[in-house]
């Protein structure tokens, strides 16, 4: 393990892979599995194998901001596609999948990057029929779908859905997937699922990048998930998650002020906040900063038309106790901004205008 490997990576770690993956659903040969530097390698692999300058991506918006950063280095030509939610519900719709039609009838468009579950950084999550029919859209306007389902795994409620990778008939999705977000972020270890000539393609590209993820760390997870520890893991984070994420709704229920809403996510490790209209997310973590308080204002995940007033709340690094404070500090401070802005607004109405 501490010689030089196969580029497609260490042949332990793909043999205990694949059959926790056909677990899932999942019934893949090794030639169709690509060891990666996680995600983030995987999008990058997948520019310099398929795409050109000029070159056109579907992508939701708000999306991953490391997405937007490795397609705008590689000069590709993103076209955003609106992502629905619905704070008055649990299991929100996710992609808009009519824009995405009349996007994909406009433009040429070499590839859809979708996250179905758990989408950073909404939360939302697509449903079954939704599901069905991006690849019903995808299959007709001859794209194929970049699956990214690094959180697939993190469902804390409700039913799982297969992904979009085991719904694929055709051999159209290239699904891209890491243990960042289950396991050890440090080691970079994720993966990339296709056809076996896409990911041949990719494995000529990781070759001439950096021959091979690196072989120690492909053994530890190795051993990691051939004990059953990973599983076991798994289990026990889900169960923290679940209620640290009830603890921020609780949090947010309690303080938030009704001109507030929020997603609902059934799994992941964020929630999506938008403020009431005229707020800036950014303004408030300045404040918030030095109360101890930080979060991700929304517009850095916008491709365009950003919403200032959005940001993102993360909950999985921290105990319930320090949610729910954070919580409360955040909802006090965004409580006497919106009174000041009320009588702001009142001592502007000219003196002659009578209140009814």
């Amino acid at each position: 393990m501490l010689q030089l490997g196969a580029s497609d990576g260490y042949e332990p770690l793909k043999r205990v892979l694949i059959e926790f993956l056909r677990a899932e659903g999942l019934h893949l040969r090794s030639e169709q599995l690509l060891i990666t530097d996680g995600c983030q390698q995987a999008i990058d692999l997948v520019c310099k194998a398929f795409l050109r300058p000029g070159d056109s991506v579907a992508l939701e918006n708000p999306t991953y901001p490391g997405a937007v950063a490795i397609f705008a280095g590689a000069r590709v030509r993103m076209l955003a596609v609106g992502v629905e939610t619905d704070s008055r519900r649990i299991g929100h719709v996710g992609m808009d999948l009519d824009a995405l039609e009349s996007v994909l009838l406009q433009n040429r468009v070499k590839f859809i990057f979708v996250t179905p579950d758990f989408h950073n950084p909404t939360g939302t999550m697509l449903p079954l029929a939704e599901r069905r029919r991006l690849l019903e859209i995808a299959s007709h306007y001859q794209v194929p779908i970049i699956e990214d389902s690094i959180y697939a795994r993190l469902r804390l409620r409700g039913t799982a859905l297969p992904s979009l990778k085991a719904l694929d008939k055709s051999g159209n999705v290239i699904q891209i997937d890491s243990f960042s977000k289950i396991a050890f972020p440090g080691l970079r270890v994720g993966w990339c699922i296709g056809p076996e000539n896409a990911i041949e393609r990719l494995r000529l590209v990781k070759q001439s990048t950096d021959l091979h993820t690196d072989q120690l760390a492909q053994a530890t997870l190795a051993e990691f998930v051939r004990r059953g520890y990973l599983a076991r893991h798994i289990a026990k984070m889900k169960k923290v998650y679940r209620g640290r994420l009830e603890a921020m709704e609780a949090a947010l229920e309690k303080h938030m002020p009704k001109e507030a809403t929020w997603t609902r996510p059934e799994g992941g490790m964020s929630v999506w906040v938008t403020l009431p209209p005229g707020f800036d997310a950014g303004e408030l973590l300045i404040h918030l900063r030095e109360r101890g308080v930080l979060f991700v204002p929304g517009r850095y995940f916008y491709l365009q038309n950003p919403q200032p007033n959005t940001l993102r709340l993360g909950f999985a690094a921290l105990d319930e106790k320090k949610i729910a404070r954070g919580v409360q500090t955040f909802s006090e401070l965004l409580k006497v901004e919106f009174q000041k802005r009320q009588r702001g607004a009142r001592s502007e109405l000219p003196s002659r205008v009578a209140l009814i």
